[in-house]
Formats: C-alpha cells, structure tokens, sequence
C-alpha cells in the first residue's frame, strides 16, 4: 500500500481542484471525485490510505459513505471538512472513526501538519483509536510560524512557571474589582479570562516617563544617551492591544527610529490571549481588532480544558519548545476554537454605524459640525482618556537636575493634545485653546490623521477612554456614529507621507562651541556656532535646530545664516523664556547641544529662476534671513527680488547694519516700515501689507516667501491675493509647539501633519487643506 495515496471528495469544483493540485504538488498520489456514493465502487478497487472528503456534498450530509468506506476499509484513515460545523456532526464522525475535521476555507499549512501526521502514524503501523492525540516535547515536533497547536492548561502552567526562573513576566492580574497588567509571580495570579484592564500594556514599550540623557555640566561635562530596557514577557494581551503595540511599532520603528523604544520592544515578547469576554463599552470588531493574525510571538484561544496556541514569531516557536510542552489539536478542538470565537464575537453590544473605512471622509465633511462645540462643553481637560489609550503617544522633554545642580536627567514624560497648554508656543500663542478644537482634534487623530499618516487605526476600539472619562464625552465610537448620522460619503483614500530620514540616535544632542555673541537689541542676541565635530550643519534655509543646555531644556530654533557660508552657523534669539534666558547668558567659548537640522525649509529649485517677494515681520526676519543670505550668495540664479521688512517700533529692529546694507544695494528691493515711529525716524509708518503696493509685481513670474507673526499672515495673504498671487506662489513658516522635532510627541501637529516635519515651510495651497493653520 502506498502511504502518500490520497482520494479527495469534494463537489465544489474550485475546492476539488485546489486541493488536489496542492496535494500532488507536495509529492501525494490523488484521485478526486465529486460524489461519495459514485466513488464507492472505485473506493473498493483502489488501495487509497487517506480520503479527505466533505461532509456535506450538495447539501447531503455522507455520513453514511463514510459509514460504508469504514466497512469496507477499517484502515483508512479519514478527513473530514465542511463550511457548517456542528457539534453533533463531530462527534458522530468521530464515532465512524475520522482522524481530524477541519473548518472552511481551509488553511493548508493545518492541512499539511494533518496529513503528514496521518502518513507518519501509517508508517509506524499506530494501532490507537483515531481520535487520540499525542502529547510531544519540543525536541519531537518543532512548531513553525503561522502554525497552530494544542498546549493543556497544567502545560501552560508549566511554561509560565518555567518563564519565571528566567525573566520578569508581566501579566493580567485582578485588583479591587478590575484587571491590571503587574509583574506576576507565579502562574496562580494570572486572569486570561478577564475583559479589558484599566491600562494597555504598550506602558511596557513607552513609559508615562523615561530618562533619554544623563548630563553633567561645568567641569567634566559630558552628555550620555540611556536607554534602559528589561527583558521581559507579557501574558493575557487582547488582540485590539496586539493591533495598538503595532501602531506604535510603526511610529517608533519605521520612522526617525526611536532607540529607546526599539530596545524595550525587541526586548518584549508578546504571548496574547484572543478576548472571549468583551467590556459593554468595547467596539473592536468595528475597527477591525478584535483578532489578529499578526504582532504577537504565540496567541492562546481558551477552548476549555486546555488552549489552542498559535505561532507569531520564531521567538514564540523557540519559546513554545523550551518550556513546555504541545500537540497537535484535533478537529474537535478546531471546531471549539472556531466556536469560542463566534459566541465571543456575539458578546460585543456596541458597534459603528457606519464601515470604518467611511470615518475620514465622515471627519473631513464635518470639521465646522456643531456637535464639537456642544459635546465638548462639559470636558474637564483632564486628560484621563489619553491616558489609558493605547494608541497615544505624544509627550513632553524637561531636564530635571540633581541636588548638586551639576548632575542631571533629560526625561520625556506622555502629554496629550486635552490639555490645556499642549499647543501653547513660548510666544504665548496657544493653537488650540479651547476645548472644542482639543476634542475634535483627539477624534480626528484617532479616525484620520494615524490612519492617513500610518496606514493603521488610531483607535483600536477597547473602551477605556470612555470608561475613564469623568465627562462621559470620550468615546469614538459616539463621535463617529453622531457625525455619520445621514452622511452618505465614497470610501476614504489614503495618503502618502514624506519619508523620514532616519537617525542613529535621534535624542542625543551633538556639541558646539558658540564662537561669538553679539547684541541685537535690548531683547535679542545672534550667535555664531560651530559643531565640535568639524562637520558642517547641513541645513537648508527654512530649517530649524533644537539647542539644549543641560539642566535647563531645549528649544526649537530657527536657522539665520546661509547654509553656503562655510561650517559656522547662527542662531538668532529673542529672551522670552528659560532656555533663551540661560542661552543669553552664555558667551563665547561656551558649549551648547544641537539636534537637526529638522524640517522642510523654502523650496530653493522651485524659487530658481523666478522673481522673489520676501516679507519678513518683526523677528521673521531670523529664519527669513537665511533665505536672503541664500539668494544674495547666488544672486544670478533669480530675477527681480524685493525685501520687505516691518516692526513695531525703531529699537526693535533687528540687523541694523545688514537693513542699511540691503537699503543702498542695486541687487535688492527693499523697503521697511515701523507701526509706532519715534522722534527722528523718517522712514514709512504703518503696517507691513503697505508696503506691497510700492512693489511691481508679475504674479506668473512671483515667487513669495513669508515669515512673522500669526496675526500678520491673514492681512498679508489678503493683500497679495488682491495681486493676483496664486496659492502655489506663496510659502509661509509657521511657529508652533515642539518638544521632539521627529515627528513624534504630537505638539507641532496641525490636523494630519507635523510642524516638525512638513513643515516649518508651507505653500498657502497646502495650508488651506489644514483648517488648524488658522490662515
């Protein structure tokens, strides 16, 4: 008899045949018929080993011909499989004496571990009753990825006891009446059943607060990176917290890779458990994460009296044959598994209105809806729903100096776009000050923004922000459904973010010596930088660089020098805070940290050729600066190019030598005024948009580049509007928030973009699809 000698019966011609071209692919003899009782007669002259058959062939059960088969071959060994599975079909194939059963649509790495198990238990000669299954060490049967087993509940126990001895395992331990992720001890204090904890696991991955430096200053100064990790296993994570640890993944992995998080992540393995026992405020099976085939090492399935284990990983695979041990699961458990899983899926008593993929579209149509100025009323900006979201993940950077204010810590600590001060800049300027654009901001970064800048849900659908909302306000879910209400929109697209160029360590400031200082005006000083290293910056006009000083911050700054004039750099700062304070008083020969250059500076190929407007108001004229150096270094490279300058009052001009050098120059226009002149100022007085109409303009040939004060750029947007300026001819710096300058701590976001990143320069086109950028 030939071991490998297979008869498929199957009436669905499309599973017939990819069944059998699998199985002869993988080295089988087959024979297919589409009929069980036709096949008889053939059944009885051919010397088959192993039939797989469907158990319902045009919509009769054959129990029966597997009946006959049985009678006339007691030997073969038999599959069954069937797009209806029930109890009682099972057990009554079990009884005739079927090796295994298995669901539709069939997974042919399930199929494959069946057969060859039945091939090799033929080629022992195993005389057992079919059903039984056989328990196995690691050393007997090594489990691959995407492969599924059988592991009892004392052998889970095992292996968690074993993962003790080794390494710190956290699981999910009951308290007071709710769940919580805590180091366990022992396998005991373990609650795989529960419904949702009162925090996610990714605090694990991304503390509330970590140190990214440690510092000394004066003598032996030095600046040290840290990045702290402890090996460990999670136990009892639920897929929609599975879905959230990849989000994160992806922000901290794939773009600008954050160190820190990389080395706790690679050093976590991720053992889930699917969640059979929902909370009444989750909806993940309406975003999709209510199970996952992928983010985890191994993933349980409690069937009972004992568990279905699938392998995400290799890591999972060697930790499943070091520990404990495993089997193949039967049809039965297969069945169970499948069964669990459809009456947990029956648990979930909420859910979107609308398909998950309409909820972008639903957001963008409602922006100026009412519903947030009303929903939004009784929030306490608290921030207690972003804190137990698994999906957040803004922060804050502070420096934090021991007792003997030599030695410090530069920590990030989680922060959250519900509070208050988030998008509050130095100026004093806050973007987002009242609640309702705090609370439709939060709704949009969970149902457009992650999704169009990441690819993934930004809510995994758990319910823990509106368990902890103080205000009942929190939910997504009843965000999204009031806002779909009678909306009727097209799928959503997705978008296409700019790639970000990744770094080594993106937290570790590099050193430079300031060269020299000089004053400015009484609030303003200019500082002239090189990096230690000898390397030039590399930055381009627009850009900025983040300066720490040690024990006292960092602070986001724009570049004022051209990038063509050697390796030295400037900075130009007003003192308006604690970092620009201890930064003026600083002199030369001291050292500070840099980190950039970051950001989309002016786009110098676009504005080669053209006429150029440059409108610089008050200390805009910094970053505009390196744009005006720029061009005058290569000044054949572009037409006309005029300057206009504004302030409010005479001492705060700032470059006096450089304005009365543009003043006489026959190679630029230029032209300034003040708001409130002095006694003896003879210039212009008035605000800066007269000034546009003492130059000639061509507005097809006009480039414009505009950098001041918020409140400056609607007037001057109206006024170069009423000059026929296209949108696409005129670029804006804005000014906002930054702790981070990669992307990452959610400060500088407006709407789906970042400041840090996108930005700090804009084309108006691109600002009038962002209603946060207040034009």
């Amino acid at each position: 008899m030939n071991e490998s000698s297979v008869l498929v019966i199957e009436s669905d011609p499309i599973v017939r045949e990819s069944l059998s071209g699998w199985l002869s692919s993988t080295g089988f003899e087959v024979t297919s018929a589409e009929d069980g009782a036709k096949i008889i007669k053939v059944f009885a002259k051919s010397d088959f080993n192993i039939v797989i058959m469907d158990v319902r062939l045009h919509s009769e059960t054959q129990l029966a011909t597997l009946r006959e088969m049985k009678a006339i071959r007691p030997w073969i060994k038999t599959i069954i499989i069937t797009s209806h599975p029930q109890e009682e079909t099972v057990l009554e194939a079990k009884k005739i004496g079927v090796v295994d059963y298995i669901v539709k649509p069939v997974d042919m790495d399930d199929l494959q571990k069946i057969i060859q198990g039945t091939v090799e238990s033929i080629c022992r000669g195993n005389l057992t009753d079919d059903n039984t299954s056989f328990e196995t060490s690691g050393d007997d049967l090594v489990p691959g990825i995407k492969k599924s087993f059988a592991i009892s509940r004392e052998n889970l126990s095992l292996m968690v006891e074993n993962l003790l001895k080794e390494i710190e395992v956290v699981g999910v331990k009951a308290k007071q009446g709710k769940y919580i992720y805590d180091r366990i001890y022992g396998f005991y204090e373990l609650s795989l059943d529960y419904d949702v904890t009162v925090s996610p696991p990714t605090r694990y991955m991304f503390p509330p607060k970590e140190t990214l430096l440690k510092f000394k200053t004066g003598n032996g100064n030095y600046v040290e990176p840290v990045i702290e990790y402890t090996p460990r296993v999670i136990i009892g994570v639920h897929p929609y917290d599975i879905k959230a640890i990849e989000l994160l993944d992806e922000v901290f992995m794939n773009h600008n890779p954050d160190p820190n998080y990389i080395a706790r992540r690679e050093n976590t393995v991720i053992i889930g458990v699917d969640c059979l026992h929902p909370s009444p405020r989750s909806f993940a099976p309406s975003m999709g994460t209510n199970w996952t085939e992928t983010g985890f090492d191994l993933l349980l399935t409690d069937i009972g009296n004992s568990y279905i284990v699938k392998i995400g990983t290799e890591k999972g695979a060697e930790l499943l044959v070091k520990h404990t041990k495993y089997r193949l699961p039967t049809g039965d458990e297969i069945v169970r598994q499948k069964k669990v899983r459809g009456e947990a899926l029956n648990r979930y008593k909420i859910a979107l209105d609308t398909p998950k993929d309409r909820i972008p579209k639903i957001l963008e149509e409602s922006y100026d809806d009412p519903y947030w100025e009303n929903r939004s009323a009784t929030c306490l900006s608290c921030g207690s729903c972003i804190m137990v979201c698994p999906t957040c993940y803004c922060f804050d950077v502070k420096d934090e100096m021991a007792l003997n204010l030599k030695e410090g810590e530069r920590f990030r600590r989680w922060d959250g776009c519900m509070l208050v001060d988030f998008a509050k800049v130095a100026s004093g300027e806050n973007f987002r000050k009242d609640k309702a654009s705090r609370f439709r901001h939060r709704m949009f970064r969970k149902g457009k923004y992650i999704l169009e800048r990441y690819g993934k849900v930004g809510c995994v659908g758990c319910g823990r922000c509106s368990s902890a909302c103080l205000a009942g306000i929190a939910s997504p879910l009843e965000a999204f459904n009031a806002l779909a209400e009678n909306i009727r929109l097209k799928e959503a697209a997705t978008s296409v973010i700019q790639a970000a160029k990744p770094a080594r360590d993106i937290y570790t400031p590099e050193m430079a010596e300031i060269l020299s200082v000089r004053q400015l005006t009484e609030k303003e000083k200019v500082f002239e930088l090189k990096l230690k290293s000898g390397k030039k910056l590399g930055h381009y006009p627009g850009q900025f660089v983040t300066v720490s000083i040690m024990g006292t911050g960092e602070a986001p700054l724009s570049i004022s020098s051209s990038p063509l004039r050697g390796k030295n750099f400037q900075l130009a700062v007003r003192n308006m805070g604690d970092l620009t304070s201890a930064l003026h008083s600083l002199e030369a020969g001291a050292t500070v940290g840099i980190r950039g250059p970051f950001g989309n500076g002016f786009p110098l190929e676009t504005l080669e050729g053209r006429d150029l407007l440059l409108i610089a108001g008050g200390i805009g004229l910094f970053p505009l600066r390196s744009l005006i150096q720029y061009v005058m270094d290569r000044r054949y490279d572009y037409g006309k190019v005029s300057l206009l300058y504004g302030c409010r009052t005479p001492a705060e001009r700032v470059f006096t030598d450089e304005l009365d050098f543009w003043q006489n120059s026959k190679e630029i226009d230029f032209h300034e005024t003040v708001d409130m002149p002095c006694e003896g100022w003879t210039g212009n007085v008035g605000v800066i948009t007269n000034l546009i109409d003492k130059v000639d303009i061509d507005p097809k040939k006009t480039m414009v580049a505009v950098v001041g004060p918020p409140v400056m750029y609607k007037f001057v947007i109206e006024k170069l509007k009423k000059r026929d300026l296209p949108d696409a001819h005129v670029f804006l710096s804005l000014e906002r928030k930054m702790k981070c300058g990669v992307g990452k701590c959610g400060h500088c976001q407006i709407n789906g973009i970042y400041t840090c990143q996108e930005g700090p320069v804009f084309s108006l086109t691109q600002l009038r699809s962002l209603r946060e950028a207040v034009l």
